[in-house]
Formats: C-alpha cells, structure tokens, sequence
C-alpha cells in the first residue's frame, strides 16, 4: 500500500504553511524590509502629524469654508425636512400662483419705464399697473395662507401657526419661478399629496 502512494517532490507541494498564513499585502518573511525601524519618537511624532497636520493658511481656510458649508446644509435640511414645510411646499407646488410671474412682470415693467422717457404716459400706466399686480399677489398669498392653515391643521396634529415663519417661507416660494425653487418641487400641479 505504500508502495502504490508515491510521494511529491517539495517542491510540487505549493506554498508553506507559513507564507500561505501571511497576509496576501505583506512581504515574504524571507524579504528584507525597505526601511529601519523608526524609534519611538519618530512613530510618535508621525503620529501627532496625522492627528494634527500642520496646515497653510489656504489650507485651513479651505477646511473651514468646507466645515461651514457642511454645518449650513444639515441645518438646511433638518429645517425643510419638518412636516409642516413639506406640506407647504406640496400646497404651494400643487397650485398655479399669479404671484410666480412677479420677476417677468417686473422686467416687463422695468422696460415699460424705461420706455417712458419717449412716452410719459407709460409711466402713469406702469405704476399703476405694478401697484395693481402687488395687490392681486398679496389676495393670492392671503387665500393660498388660509387655505394651508385649513390643510395644516387637519393633517399635522400639533400644527401651530406662529413663531415659525411660515408666511414668509410661503411668499417667497410663491415669488420664485417653479424651475428655481429649493429644494425643488416634488410633485406636479394638480397632483395631489
């Protein structure tokens, strides 16, 4: 039976026990190192340099404005993540507003004034025309205001209306064209939410 198993030269059998152990990253127990061991207070001092690296002033400028920035969006989003600005911001994206056409209708206006310097009259229209669109924007934001305080106090259970700046949050949304709005619109018009 001995016979009949013939037995593997060494160097058929594959790697030894030991380097087949080793990490695959490190180098073979045999291999020399490319470096003397670093005395104490070198490792120390390397490691106090990782800890604390000794920065330019570009450099910590560039950290601090990254640290600021990061500070600001989570602030950002913890305030637009709370249940009543979701709300406000799907009652607003849900409905057509006159008051989004506020910067168009500016513009508009802006060349009607300039305009006028060859037609006076225009400047009599104009005014008249902006103080006329400023109050349909004010009944619009008045009725959208009512109609998400109806809303609000339905759905959010400990909904209270002041201290929370939400008329103002509602009047700026409003204002601003719906491409430019931020955080930008979840849902379409008329869909509801």
């Amino acid at each position: 039976m001995d016979q009949l198993r013939a037995r593997k030269p060494l160097d058929d059998q594959g790697p030894a026990p030991a380097a087949a152990s080793a990490p695959s990253g490190s180098p073979a127990p045999s291999a020399k190192k490319g470096a003397p061991t670093p005395t104490r207070r070198q490792a120390e001092q390397a490691r106090m340099e990782r800890l604390h690296p000794v920065l330019t002033q570009k450099e910590i400028r560039s950290r601090e404005r990254e640290a600021r920035l990061k500070k600001r969006s989570l602030a950002f989003e913890a305030t637009e993540s709370r249940a009543e600005r979701a709300l406000l911001r799907n009652h607003v994206d849900a409905h057509w507003s006159v008051c989004e056409f506020t910067w168009p209708a500016i513009a508009i206006l802006l060349v009607v004034s300039l305009a006028a310097r060859y037609a006076p009259i225009l400047t009599y229209f104009g005014s008249i025309a902006i103080w006329v669109f400023f109050l349909v924007c004010g009944i619009d934001v008045a009725l959208r205001w009512r109609s998400f305080k109806k809303e609000a106090t339905q759905r959010i259970p400990d909904f209270a209306v002041r201290k929370r700046g939400l008329l103002a949050y509602m009047a700026s949304r409003m204002i601003t064209l719906r491409r430019f709005r931020n955080p930008a619109p979840a849902i379409a018009r008329g869909a509801q939410y």
